[in-house]
Parts: C-alpha cells; structure tokens; sequence
C-alpha cells in the first residue's frame, strides 16, 4: 500500500512541476523567427540560422525597404521577382546597389540595411 501512495504522491509532484514549468518559461529563441515553409513563395529573408525565415515579400512594390534584423541569406522563390531585387547598405535605397539579393547571395549580418525590387 505504501508504494502505491508513493507512486501517486511522486506522479502528482511531477505533473504539478510540468505544468508550473510551462507556465513560467517563456518561449525558446528558435520560435522568434517566422515559421519555415517548403515550398515558399516570393522573396524570403533568412538569417543564418538556415531554418530561421526573419522576413518575406510577396510581390515586388519598387518601394525602398529595410532588411530584416539578422537577415543574412535570400531566395526569391518560384521567381516571384522577376526583375531582381537589390540591396543596399543604407537604410534609404540611395547610392549604387551592392549586389542582387533575389537569387542565393548571402552577406554579413547588418551589413545590407535597405533593399528594392526592380
């Protein structure tokens, strides 16, 4: 009778300590990204990470927009920017363009600040 109660009372202390534990952990650093999608559709930045998508673009607009924070790599799926995409390393778009950023080109992290599609 005694390990009966001992397995109740140790299965009881357990299910009381999971559930206090996720209560009170906050979430784990791989949930701060955008969910990965395969396949995905237009211009899509990662960071380096490679799972971790940090921000997308549908379509092109032409407007100047600013990197994602800890983007790092791009892949402009299915073509979606047929015209190319830039990258600038001022946050306004001025200046001459670094280097296209819709196909697989990857950079340092904060090194590109703006981009724009064509």
């Amino acid at each position: 009778m005694m390990r009966t109660n001992t397995k109740r009372v140790a299965a009881g202390l357990a299910a009381a300590l999971t559930t206090t534990l996720a209560v009170t952990l906050p979430g784990s650093p791989a949930q701060a990204g955008e969910p990965f999608k395969n396949p995905d559709v237009g211009l899509v930045f990662y960071s380096s990470n490679p799972l971790e998508v940090v921000g997308r673009q549908a379509a092109p607009d032409d407007l100047c927009r600013p990197i994602p924070a800890k983007a790092t790599w791009t892949i402009d799926w299915n073509n979606a920017f047929p015209n190319g995409v830039v990258g600038y390393t001022n946050a306004d778009c001025s200046g001459e363009p670094r280097f296209y950023i819709d196909t697989f080109h990857s950079w340092p992290e904060n090194y590109l600040l703006s981009y724009k599609s064509l």
